[in-house]
């Protein structure tokens, strides 16, 4: 798989699907960047995956949501059809980079892509929102947050909420800028023969541990406990499903077609 194909599927297999087919091969029932790059607007892609929409995939969350049976049903359709679109886009996507021949084809339009995943994204959490009711809804945002952890400053919702000034936006502004350098750094080593696709992953989790904390940094002690009491009540996640997630990932890191 070369860069081309390496970056667009970290993006939709990686980041959407997965979680989706985690919880699909349980056999449902009880169960997880905003446009513009890898670390630009909306958050980025650990925020994707920890969307409300992909946290409902999630065994511990529906068990803290406390799903009827019928709303999992609902949920699982949803899922099931959201993954199934991703899937199918990706391989339009691949099936004309095949067709161009090799590995020479022209880069993807990653703007146009993260467009496109955007626009999904919201009918798939749009449909999830509805199926649960408002005190869920409520829940799965404090949910959201405490999982997004600082990343969720990236939301400029979150950010009007804490009432943000210009200097903080701009301080956030930068850090996305560089953490969207950094990523895309990790990328070109991969082209360029430097690193091994397996090594992605470690270097994106440590570039996302510094930008955390740096983060916290924009932060006032006020805004630090407005944002700490927009999180609720605290959500214990179960490490189960954090190594189903893993494994599933590693599944389809081994037959290249993941991260």
């Amino acid at each position: 798989m070369n860069l081309k194909t390496l970056a667009a599927a970290t993006l939709i297999l990686g980041v959407a699907v997965l979680p989706l087919t985690a919880h699909a091969q349980q056999g449902g029932g009880g169960q997880g960047r905003g446009a513009g790059g890898f670390g630009q607007r909306g958050g980025g892609m650990m925020q994707m995956q920890n969307s409300k929409a992909n946290l409902v995939a999630r065994a511990d969350v529906r068990k803290d949501l406390k799903t009827t049976a019928d709303q999992n049903t609902k949920l699982d359709a949803l899922q099931k059809e959201f993954r199934d679109k991703l899937q199918a886009e990706f391989q339009n996507m691949g099936g004309g980079q095949r067709g161009q021949g090799g590995g020479g084809g022209e880069r993807p339009d990653m703007t146009e892509i993260q467009k496109k995943m955007t626009e999904m994204n919201k009918t798939y959490e749009d449909g999830v929102l509805k199926v649960l009711d408002e005190a869920q809804n409520k829940r799965l945002g404090q949910i959201a947050l405490q999982m997004q952890g600082n990343s969720a400053l990236m939301d400029k919702k979150v950010q009007e909420e804490l009432k943000f000034n210009v200097d903080q936006k701009r301080k956030i502004d930068d850090l996305q800028a560089s953490m969207q350098a950094a990523n895309q750094a990790i990328f070109q080593r991969v082209q360029n023969g430097e690193i091994d696709r397996s090594e992605i992953q470690p270097l994106m989790a440590e570039n996302n541990k510094i930008l955390d904390a740096e983060l916290a940094k924009v932060l006032t002690a006020d805004q630090t406990k407005a944002f700490d009491e927009m999180k609720g009540e605290k959500f214990t996640r179960d490490p189960k499903v954090d190594e189903e997630m893993r494994n599933q990932r590693g599944g389809r890191g081994g037959g290249g077609g993941g991260n």
